[in-house]
């Protein structure tokens, strides 16, 4: 079934790449959910607090996939900053929702100057849960523009 699931994070919708832009990073990720059910479970208020922002929370509407899904997609934009969890903090990074549904990435502190290290100008996402999984794959698109400076990271948007 994983694979079913990356699978489906793969083929999901992502905005076209750049013809003149490189790639900075990739990142992937798969949550087990009876899993992260129990992490929710036994950690409590705590849990959500020290992982997810109000708005995560907000965007998430009290669901356990939303959250895991986003939970993915923090991991898979770790990985495409060449970083891990004690590199980052989990709230450095925001998987917020646009108008339309689609995810984008909002970077803070520490992620954002992994992010403008990288020269990362753009985020693609793309987020999914089904069948006891989450999965979320990030790219880091660097423009041929961007010379090792970024500002503020905010989903599909130039930064």
């Amino acid at each position: 079934m994983p694979v079913m699931v990356l699978a489906s994070a793969w083929n999901a919708s992502l905005p076209p790449i750049s013809s003149e832009a490189t790639t900075a990073g990739a990142g992937i990720d798969l949550v087990n959910l009876a899993s992260f059910a129990i992490l929710h479970e036994t950690g409590g208020p705590a849990f959500l607090e020290n992982a997810w922002t109000a708005a995560e929370q907000e965007d998430a509407h009290g669901s356990l996939e939303r959250l895991a899904a986003r939970w993915a997609a923090k991991e898979a934009v770790m990985k495409a900053l060449q970083c891990g969890l004690g590199d980052l903090d989990p709230l450095d990074i925001e998987i917020l929702t646009e108008p339309g549904g689609a995810p984008r990435v909002v970077l803070h502190r520490n992620a954002l100057a992994a992010a403008s290290a990288l020269g990362v100008a753009r985020w693609h996402v793309s987020l999914c849960h089904e069948e006891g999984w989450a999965a979320a794959l990030a790219i880091a698109e660097r423009s041929s523009a961007t010379s090792g400076s970024t500002q503020r990271h905010e989903g599909n948007q130039d930064a």
